[in-house]
């Protein structure tokens, strides 16, 4: 009896996962394809067309910008730079950076959840097998890896946000590490390109070619040596979250150990 009542128990939670992750696919696709084929997602190819777009939402538009940084870090391939920036044109740095701080982060957590709750067959599905494989393995070496790869602008955090999930980083870790580096990059992007932090005239003249060289420098080096930045974020990932084990004492060295193999 008792058997019979656990796998009808299974079977009912298999059943709900299987109809929760067809409604999200359903939604992802439907999103994804109306932008498309309406020609939405055309005219995003700038800051100027997103600031158009969401000033056309009248008094909808400080939602439709959230739904937009929504979005972006979950299921439409929007560069976080052009929404933001869009965002500084229309609203103000200030503005801007609380809500995009609160859009990404609603899209991180859910980002992280679909990884938690569906796994890896999921993740596969939305970012491709190969992307999942790879940084999976990654993110696997060791849960600082994650935080060290948010704060450099050349790994994909949209991805790694998903996949995060499958790993054994926990949530506690997982939205700290989020907070922290979306606060930075917010900041950075919304007052930046705001020129309240640099003017774009007099003494910031000379300020913003220098770092417009030192950008153009940093791109062309990250792709340059991006196995190699790649193998150095992997390595001080692993070796900062072996030192925090080590720091630990060794009856909670081996709970963590089981733990993790219960995983």
């Amino acid at each position: 009896m008792e058997n019979k009542n656990a796998n009808f128990s299974t079977k009912k939670k298999i059943r709900r996962i299987i109809i929760i992750a067809v409604i999200i696919a359903a939604v992802v696709a439907a999103v994804y394809f109306t932008l498309k084929y309406t020609g939405v997602l055309e005219k995003f190819d700038s800051a100027e067309k997103i600031r158009d777009f969401i000033l056309s939402g009248g008094a909808w538009s400080r939602v439709i910008y959230m739904v937009l940084q929504f979005l972006q870090v979950t299921f439409v391939p929007l560069p976080a730079m052009l929404t933001t920036i869009a965002g500084t044109l229309v609203f103000g740095p200030w503005e801007t950076v609380f809500m995009s701080i609160a859009a990404i982060m609603l899209g991180r957590i859910f980002a992280f959840w679909l990884g938690r709750k569906f796994g890896m067959p999921l993740v596969k599905w939305m970012v491709g097998q190969d992307d999942a494989e790879k940084w999976s393995q990654v993110l696997g070496r060791g849960k600082y890896t994650y935080f060290l790869m948010l704060l450099f602008p050349a790994f994909p955090d949209d991805i790694l946000c998903i996949i995060a999930g499958i790993t054994t980083i926990t949530w506690p870790f997982y939205l700290t590490a989020n907070i922290i580096t979306v606060i930075i990059s917010c900041f950075t992007m919304c007052f930046l390109t705001s020129g309240q932090l640099i003017p774009f005239s007099g003494w910031g003249i000379p300020v913003w070619i220098v770092l417009g060289v030192l950008l153009i420098a940093a791109i062309i080096l990250s792709f340059k040596y991006k196995d190699k930045i790649e193998s150095f974020v992997t390595n001080l990932g692993a070796r900062l979250s072996r030192k925090k084990q080590s720091d630990q004492p060794d009856g909670q060295n081996e709970n963590n150990e089981s733990e993790n193999q219960q995983k």
